[in-house]
């Protein structure tokens, strides 16, 4: 019990020295210099005030978001010895498979393509696994209670990324770091040795790329897209607003955190229109 209490309060001590870096780490989501390309995004994009909503609505949503925040942001800490559990269990697995396919393999270590290969397979393994931990919150109507939450607001805000209930965030997590850890363990058998991914400042060198360039925009009204060829790869903060429409025939579509490559290959993806605007929300 001694050791359980201990580990709580390591983990809740990690969480809450963590909040001063919110602005400064680059794990973070609102590490400030994704924040400055979010508000350069945000005033180029969003220059048209009509497409900013209501301020009460604002107002009146973000005690919620700032709950949610709070709570999903200690989560990664308090969870994070299962969190770490079940990346490595899904890595050995994944070795474990790949070695006996190819056999014994070179032991040699890895240079910087190989971590370069273990970082992207580990970002887009996690991927597909948020793509179908989120359709499945989507699909189920009993999960579906739970995820109508974070679709609730009739206006989006980067604080709408964070606004789950803390169960659902608990199953998001568990899915990407499985993934993650397939993704690594993939690329480390058939290396025949330990390779970790290629990191900058302690953070997968794609996901720091992607929350850098994307992140703040996805949950806001600006209809900021992305080259047409480009949209077929990855999602566009337009496409994920278009996911948050009321429109019918915009429901079930855009599952994607980062690839749109899922929702090509499993029939969910569609493309907004130039300039097209939508109303959030859930009615009904």
């Amino acid at each position: 019990m001694a050791q359980t209490q201990s580990a709580w309060d390591q983990a809740v001590d990690d969480w809450l020295s963590s909040l001063p870096g919110l602005l400064t780490a680059p794990e973070s989501v609102l590490w400030w210099p994704g924040l400055v390309v979010g508000l350069i995004g945000a005033v180029w994009f969003g220059r048209d005030r009509a497409l900013w909503g209501r301020a009460a609505d604002y107002w009146r949503e973000l005690p919620i978001d700032a709950g949610c925040f709070i709570a999903n942001s200690a989560l990664p800490f308090l969870l994070s010895p299962l969190l770490f559990a079940l990346s490595v269990i899904a890595a050995k697995g994944a070795a474990a498979f790949a070695g006996v396919l190819i056999g014994s393999g070179a032991t040699d270590i890895p240079g910087w393509p190989l971590l370069l290969l273990a970082a992207l397979a580990a970002f887009v393994a996690g991927d597909f696994a948020l793509y179908w931990t989120h359709r499945l919150f989507h699909a189920a109507p009993l999960l579906w209670r739970s995820h109508r939450l974070h679709h609730a607001p009739p206006v989006l805000t980067p604080l709408t990324a964070f606004r789950f209930w803390p169960w659902e965030q608990v199953v998001h997590l568990s899915g990407n770091m499985i993934g993650q850890g397939l993704g690594l363990g993939l690329v480390a058998g058939l290396a025949g040795t330990q390779v970790p991914a290629l990191t900058v400042l302690g953070v997968n060198i794609f996901m720091l790329g992607w929350g850098l360039a994307f992140a703040h925009l996805r949950h806001s009204p600006v209809p900021m897209p992305f080259p047409r060829a480009l949209s077929g790869w990855l999602i566009s903060p337009h496409m994920h607003q278009l996911h948050h429409s009321l429109a019918e025939q915009h429901r079930d579509r855009n599952f994607g955190t980062a690839l749109a490559i899922w929702d090509r290959m499993f029939g969910t993806y569609a493309i907004p229109e130039k300039g097209e605007r939508f109303r959030f929300g859930v009615e009904g």
